[in-house]
């Protein structure tokens, strides 16, 4: 233990702790700097150099130390508990002027105080250890109980002190002299109470022998073996009849039974007589090795509490559970320091000191090892379901995948940020970092990967069963989506377009049409003080978004483009702040249709917003139904040619050129999707007579195909006997129906033929299955027809469809009829692409391989709108390209200014909000793009900070308070 005498120790507890707390710091900074005023900036400033002046001398004394190869030194030791305890103190003083309360919490994803503890924190414990191994020098004989008892004098002093000033009904001085005499004093008195109880125990360690006494096993065995038990089940509610399965802890979730063992464990090991032998010496050492980082993680998490360890003391007689981590660590390090010192007689140094770094790093390595292997099977899960690669074959573990879900779900429960939570203090932070990219899994689609692999979860007794939910393709799109008739759910009424305003330049250089669409809003219900605006445009194809902005006050903010996830997550924190900030947001909802919000609309204002759209021809936009005519159908020439882009990957055919393309009628085929989940056992004979009558009365078994669909999809060879393959088909999983869906439209796409699918579902209930609410963004792979079928009982096939609302059967909607004519691209004798004969324009996509654009034609922008509309639908057909090229997708279109599925405009007040979006934005593009940036539509803020203003007041009256209550349970 006295190697914590050396001064390398500085730059990894101080330096490093403090160069992190800087950089973290000056993050938070940044965003919120624009938000400050004068004063608070002051403040910071202040504050800033104050860190640097006391991280640059500790490092210069640590170096100078390094240099002359000297220990530490006491001196030290009390100047830096004097320093970085004011530096604290101060800063709790000052918290709120550093981040006053007009900044909005989300702006601050944690508190900065909680940084600051946590990160000087450790310079204060090893100030702590320092001073103690120096007032303690192992040449001369020390009383143990003379430590203690001084330890304990503190607390009694205090409760005395206090029953003293209650009786006389004193509330003390109510000067600032008064007040900075009581902080001092609670500082001093809780710095030596940890003091006396540090040195107390290291002595008791010093003084026993490799042969310990009786008492020393029974104090060992209280210290590492009773009293970490006694903690565990005191903070998981074991002892007062709180324990109910929930995991839900007073410091943290540590109900896992691994906790439990490794306490059992790590006592018996520190209890174990030290043998004779220098091999079973030698395995002991590792052993406690091994089990140092168990040890150490509990004196991380408690390091925090240990400023109000003498007040639950004082207050609650279970508060010496609270330096149990503490005492611990120290007799733990210094069995280590003896086993280390007796085993350098029997083996090298360099051995001993390799076996000692190794065997410390076996938890934490194992701990990273179960989070990759987390990560591995989460990731593996969202690319089966959200990035599927159609040529592979997926076996995924579903038991792996559900424990991994669990923990996810685990992690989400943020409860409180130190007390009453359900996560595991640093361990829940690495495992979002390092498993979810310190982004988040919504509960739709965890709810959506259980249902996959798991089958549909189990409804409440008295709840209809055909009432399942279903998920959403993008479970962003859950923020940004509003229905197609444009209402909104923040409230019963809604701002309503007063006016709509357009102006059209042909542009001959890219010989297509800028137009600005100008849309003014207000609200016409005077009730409602604050509402939102909210729309849904639909753009034909050849038109693509340029530009936006919104009016703020008197001037005209340009929208910025950001990616799609940060950019909802940003408008939604706005939202919620209840302090009618301005945000709008325009984003795509799919391939035809953009979602335009702004807010708020307040009173009787009116609010301007505008649209830039670049299309080739002429057209008539409509919005609420309001129509404006965009372009000039009477001077521009009429496009009878497809246009291209310069390496012909994508090309535009306007309804002039389509018209000019062969007419061919392709074959229809029912294509068959049988459920085979779980719990469909009993449901094949039904499904096989089903199907045998349809087929019968239709006479098309001929050249009908079937697929087997659960969790995965099976396509059964032609002409195979599917009955017999499905009776023998084992039933696993969830209804997995978007996914072949997906499949099949795909090959169909990919493979164009003389004949094209009819997909007929054959299940009891379609909206049990795990089905995507539209495939608009395969719509080039269905020509003919955006219909599929559910097969009924009763034989009858009703019609639902691939473009919206896809659960949904469509009212009156005709059964399969006689094939549709469509076009051919290029030509009948080589097909690429069959397109609608719908008298409108198309964009089609004539390359196999496509890659975002790295270049562009600044003087072209339609040209690359087409071409990275071109390469959406590429991405579309092959989502197994997302992670690896949806970076440089959404650069390219931040570099263009044109809209694309996986960016949003976002127009903003204030450059603190730019800030956000920016951070949020960095965090999105570098993670798992199927993972979310928050919950959707969240009633309140996902990063709001529980505890406000003199934080550590009440952390710890809360911790007392809690403490108090289990005792009076018990």
């Amino acid at each position: 233990m006295r190697n914590l005498l050396n001064s390398k120790w500085l730059l990894l507890l101080n330096t490093l702790p403090v160069i992190v707390l800087a950089l973290l710091c000056y993050g938070e900074y940044s965003v919120i700097k624009s938000l400050l005023s004068a004063e608070s900036q002051g403040l910071w400033q202040w504050f800033g150099l104050a860190l640097a002046g006391l991280g640059l001398t500790t490092l210069g004394y640590g170096l100078w130390r390094i240099g002359q190869g000297r220990p530490l030194q006491a001196w030290y030791a009390l100047l830096a508990l004097s320093a970085y305890s004011a530096f604290l103190c101060y800063y709790v003083c000052y918290s709120n002027d550093l981040v006053p309360r007009n900044v909005p919490r989300w702006m601050v994803p944690t508190d900065l105080l909680v940084y600051v503890a946590t990160f000087l924190m450790p310079t204060l414990a090893h100030a702590l250890f320092v001073l103690v191994l120096r007032c303690t020098p192992e040449s001369r004989p020390h009383r143990a109980g003379f430590s203690i008892a001084l330890a304990f004098v503190v607390p009694v002093g205090w409760f005395l002190l206090v029953q003293l000033l209650l009786a006389f009904e004193w509330s003390g001085v109510g000067s600032w002299l008064g007040g900075a005499v009581s902080v001092v004093a609670a500082v001093v008195s809780t710095v030596s109470f940890l003091f006396f109880l540090v040195r107390g125990v290291y002595i008791i360690g010093l003084n026993q022998s490799d042969k310990p006494s009786r008492f020393a096993l029974l104090w060992k065995g209280l210290i590492a073996l009773v009293l970490p038990l006694v903690g565990l089940s005191v903070n998981n509610g074991l002892f007062f009849n709180n324990f109910n399965g929930s995991e839900t802890g007073i410091f943290g979730n540590f109900a896992g039974p691994w906790f439990y063992g490794l306490a059992v464990l790590n006592g018996l090991l520190l209890c174990l007589p030290n043998p004779a032998q220098k091999k079973l010496r030698l395995l002991l050492f590792l052993g406690r090795s091994i089990l140092l980082g168990y040890t150490f993680y509990f004196f991380l998490v408690f390091l925090p509490y240990l400023p109000f360890s003498i007040f639950a003391v004082i207050l609650i007689g279970t508060g010496f559970l609270m330096l149990t981590p503490l005492v611990l660590l120290v007799v733990h390090l210094r069995e280590l320091a003896a086993d280390y010192t007796e085993l350098l007689v029997f083996f090298p140094k360099r051995g001993l000191q390799a076996g000692l770094v190794g065997a410390v790093l076996v938890l934490p390595l194992a701990i990273t090892a179960l989070n990759l292997h987390n990560r591995h099977v989460l990731h593996e899960a969202l690319a089966y379901r959200y990035s599927p690669d159609y040529s592979r074959t997926y076996n995924l573990d579903e038991q792996a995948l559900a424990s991994t879900l669990a923990v996810v779900k685990q992690n989400k429960a943020r409860n409180f940020d130190f007390l009453f939570g359900s996560q595991q203090p640093y361990l829940s932070a690495y495992f979002n970092w390092l498993v979810l990219d310190n982004l988040t899994l919504s509960d739709d689609k965890i709810a959506a990967l259980e249902h996959l692999f798991a089958g549909p979860p189990k409804q409440p007794e008295g709840m209809n069963e055909l009432a399942t939910p279903v998920e959403s393709e993008d479970a962003e799109a859950q923020v940004l989506q509003v229905s197609r008739s444009a209402s909104v759910r923040r409230g019963p009424a809604r701002a309503a377009l007063t006016n709509l305003t357009a102006s059209s330049t042909y542009d001959a250089r890219q010989q297509a049409w800028v137009s600005w669409v100008k849309l003014e809003v207000a609200n016409t219900n005077l009730s409602q003080t604050s509402t939102e605006y909210a729309t849904t445009l639909e753009l034909p194809a050849g038109c693509w978004v340029g530009g936006y902005y919104l009016d703020i006050g008197n001037r005209r903010e340009p929208g910025i483009l950001a990616e799609k996830k940060a950019a909802a997550w940003v408008y939604q924190q706005i939202l919620n702040e209840n302090q009618n900030r301005d945000p709008g947001l325009l984003a795509y909802l799919d391939d035809s249709h953009i979602n335009l919000r702004v807010f708020p609309v307040v009173d009787g204002e009116v609010r301007t917003t505008g649209i830039e759209l670049l299309h080739k021809e002429p057209m008539t936009l409509t919005v609420d139904n309001r129509q404006v005519a965009l372009g000039d159908s009477t001077t521009a020439p009429l496009l009878t040619a497809p246009v291209t882009t310069p390496g012909n990957e994508v090309v535009y055919v306007s309804a002039a050129a389509k018209n000019k393309l062969p007419v061919v009628q392709r074959k229809p085929y029912y294509h068959f999707l049988l459920d085979v989940s779980a719990g469909k056992v009993q449901r094949k004979s039904s499904y096989q007579q089903r199907v045998a009558n349809y087929l019968n009365q239709n006479g098309t078994a001929d050249n009908a195909r079937f697929s087997l669909v659960n969790t995965y999809a099976k396509l059964l060879p032609a002409g195979a006997n599917w009955g017999q393959e499905l009776a023998a088909f084992p039933n696993a999983g969830g209804f997995y129906l978007g996914g072949a869906v997906r499949k099949i439209l795909f090959d169909a796409h990919q493979h164009p033929a003389s004949t094209y699918p009819v997909l007929v579902v054959v299940t009891d209930d379609v909206r049990q299955a795990v089905l995507d609410q539209d495939f608009s963004d395969l719509s080039c792979s269905y020509p003919e027809s955006d219909r599929f079928y559910v097969l009924q009982q009763d034989g009858h096939l009703v019609a639902h469809s691939l473009r919206h609302n896809a659960t949904e059967p469509l009212p009156d909607a005709p059964v399969p009829a006689a094939p549709v004519p469509v076009r051919v691209w290029p030509d009948a004798a080589h097909p690429r692409a069959y397109l609608p004969d719908n008298n409108a324009a198309d964009v089609i996509l004539n390359q196999a391989q496509m890659t975002p654009p790295e270049t562009t034609d600044a003087n072209n922008r339609w040209q690359t709108g087409l071409l990275l509309r071109g390469y959406g639908q590429w991405q579309a057909l092959h989502p197994e390209a997302t992670d690896e090229q949806r970076v440089p997708f959404v650069r390219a279109s931040f570099r263009t200014g044109i809209l694309t599925p996986f960016t949003s405009y976002l127009a903003l007040e204030n450059e603190a909000q730019k800030a956000a979006l920016r951070r949020k934005q960095d965090q999105t593009l570098a993670g798992n793009a199927a993972l979310d940036a928050g919950e959707e539509e969240e009633s309140t803020p996902a990063t709001g900070v529980p505890i406000d203003e003199e934080v550590w007041v009440l952390l710890a009256a809360g911790l007392c308070f809690g403490f108090w209550g289990l005792r009076r349970t018990s």
